[in-house]
Parts: C-alpha cells; sequence; structure tokens
C-alpha cells in the first residue's frame, strides 16, 4: 500500500482534484496563519503554516514533484479560487532524509516578504512535546467533498504512543514514524467522519494558538477514520531553525 505522497505524484499527472472528508468552512481572519500551496500558480497542490515574512512551513510530500520554481504561495485568502496575495517560491528546503514515509517537513522560502495584516499573520510552533493534544484543528484548503477549495477546519485528537498509536497503521513505515518519535496519529471525534486527500497534504495542526503538526499523509486517501499521520514538528525544530538561520 502507498503513501499519500506517492498519489500525489499520480494525482498530479492527471491534475485530479482530491476531496477533504468533513470539516466546516471558517474564515480565514480566525486562521491568519495558513498559506495555500499552488502549482503553476493556479492548482492546489497542499498547505502550509506562515512562520515569518520569509517562511512557510509544509510537509515534504506537498512540494516534492516538480521544480521549486512551478510552486507560489497563497495568502490572506477563504477560498483559493480567487487568492489574495500569491508569492513566488524562491526554495524549497525538504528534510535531506525524507524518502516519502518518514521526515515530511519542508521549509519554504519565498521571494520578497510576505505582506502582514488582518488575514495573514505568522504562527510560533509549539515549544512543548505533549504525547497527547486534545481538540487539534487542522486547516487545509484541500478540495472537499462539496467541491470548493474554501478553507476548512476539522478537529482530531492528537496522539503518539507506541500502544494507542501504532495498532492504528498498517504498514510498518508508517509505524516507524511513531517508533521514532518523528509524528502523531489523527484520531477524529467519535461518531465522526472524516478523511484526507493528497491535496491536504502540509495542512497545520494547531491547539491553543501553537502550531503542533502539520499533516503528513493517509494509508488510505479518502477513507474515513482511516490511518492518518502528521508530522511532530517538535522533533524537527532544529533543523527547522538551522535552515531559517542559515538562509537568511
Amino acid at each position: 500500500m502507498r503513501p499519500l505522497f506517492f498519489e500525489t505524484l499520480l494525482c498530479l499527472a492527471a491534475f485530479a482534484k482530491g476531496q477533504q472528508i468533513g470539516g466546516i468552512d471558517v474564515s480565514i481572519a480566525q486562521y491568519p496563519f495558513v498559506a495555500g500551496i499552488l502549482i503553476q500558480r493556479t492548482t492546489i497542490i497542499g498547505n502550509g503554516a506562515i512562520l515569518s515574512p520569509n517562511w512557510v512551513l509544509t510537509s515534504a510530500s506537498a512540494v516534492y514533484s516538480t521544480p521549486d520554481s512551478d510552486y507560489s504561495i497563497a495568502t490572506g485568502s477563504e477560498d483559493l479560487s480567487t487568492p489574495a496575495a500569491q508569492y513566488q517560491v524562491q526554495r524549497i528546503f525538504r528534510h535531506p532524509e525524507f524518502v516519502g514515509w518518514d521526515y515530511n517537513v519542508a521549509l519554504v522560502k519565498v521571494s520578497g516578504k510576505i505582506v502582514f495584516g488582518d488575514t495573514v499573520q505568522p504562527i510560533a510552533i509549539a515549544t512543548t512535546e505533549p504525547e497527547t493534544v486534545n481538540d487539534a484543528t487542522m486547516l487545509s484548503y484541500g478540495k472537499n467533498e462539496d467541491g470548493t477549495s474554501h478553507l476548512r477546519s476539522a478537529t482530531y485528537t492528537l496522539i503518539s504512543d507506541n500502544d494507542d498509536c501504532v495498532p492504528l497503521l498498517q504498514e510498518y513505515q508508517a509505524k516507524d514514524v511513531i517508533w521514532q518519535h518523528h509524528g502523531f496519529c489523527l484520531i477524529p471525534p467519535p461518531g465522526t467522519q472524516q478523511g484526507q486527500w493528497y491535496n491536504d497534504a502540509g495542512a497545520p495542526l494547531v491547539a491553543d494558538g501553537q502550531l503542533y503538526a502539520v499533516f503528513a499523509f493517509a494509508e488510505n486517501e479518502g477513507g474515513t477514520n482511516e490511518g492518518s499521520v502528521a508530522t511532530r514538528l517538535t522533533s524537527f525544530a532544529g533543523w527547522i531553525q538551522s535552515i531559517m538561520f542559515s538562509n537568511r
């Protein structure tokens, strides 16, 4: 079974439109740190979180398959069919150990500087490392079951302990992300039907105003309540800081 990353390559070839299953439309004013990632300035390929005027954090699987110059960053918009502002990507720094499952994190440096305002603001990465994050909000422009590209939120509990998280996953490579303390399992609220598709990649997961994770992959793309993993950002804080500092 292939992770979401490999499905991304297939979907890109056909410019397919995936769907985020579940969630509700939200205002960008509520979550001004969310950025959309576009390919050829038109096609939604992923999401990210604004860290500073120059940097957007995402998953490596969201920005893996084409030259860096093909990507742009959209900010300040509730619906990416009409993005408020776009910034050309200058360079993408993917974690050097990413090969499709683990180390699924990337930094995007934009040309120029992102202009901040009421609907565009940065967010800080969490500094604590809880094993469980309750009521985490995932935010994505990924196509949804209503066929729109409106910003949507969905609530999850993030868990990372071997006893509860690992049994939810089927693939050894997915389990290894948890064993290495590099990821969280996404658990939807009881009684809900939620799932992810390829262009949910990089979607920020936040709680209490802090960024804890970005969506990495689903073992069964489009399956509801299937094994899904988000990259645990505190595990990569050193790498993130090093890239941003050395490429100012």
